[in-house]
């Protein structure tokens, strides 16, 4: 009886150790598929302290995996803000024509301390690929009324893809807390 269990280990232990791992093949160049494409992007270059800031977007992928669209902002002096994914959903994931946003606080200050944000904006896909990046710069300006959306970008303006996961803080702001 021992012999068997003895015999019956000793056999399962070699097999699990003689196996050998499943080989892996290297991705060849174009095996990711194609990466998105970012076909045009429009945003105000000014906005009131408090008021909502719009980037519009117009995007593709041939392969219709897009996954997110990447958002950083930078201010400098200050650095990066966290990084922001806005993830796509159905429809988009292949083609979008929309828009994400940001809020910004209602503080004059912002006006006074900040020379100009900045936000780079690009898409991720499944495979990992990476579109092109677009910057656009932001400034406040108090008593800046809003500026009317192109008429190029009026469909884009239709339909909201998410919004920029940040809180801009003037350093007046950010003592208090």
């Amino acid at each position: 009886m021992f012999r068997k269990i003895f015999f019956t280990i000793f056999l399962a232990t070699s097999l699990v150790v003689c196996q050998t791992p499943p080989q892996f093949e290297q991705a060849q160049a174009g095996e990711k598929g194609q990466p998105p494409e970012l076909l045009g992007s429009y945003a105000v270059k000014e906005v009131h302290p408090g008021q909502t800031w719009n980037i519009y977007l117009k995007a593709k992928d041939v392969d219709g995996d897009m996954k997110y669209i990447v958002a950083v902002l930078f201010m400098a002096g200050e650095g990066s803000y966290p990084t922001s994914e806005i993830w796509l959903k159905g429809e988009n994931r292949s083609e979008f024509d929309g828009y994400i946003f940001l809020h910004t606080p209602m503080d004059d200050n912002l006006a006074v301390e900040m020379d100009t944000l900045k936000v780079s904006i690009f898409i991720r896909d499944s495979a990992g690929n990476k579109s092109q990046t677009v910057k656009l710069p932001l400034s406040f300006v108090p008593g800046r009324t809003p500026e009317k959306v192109p008429a190029q970008w009026q469909q884009a303006a239709k339909h909201q893809l998410g919004y920029i996961n940040n809180s801009i803080l003037s350093s007046e702001a950010a003592e208090i807390q």
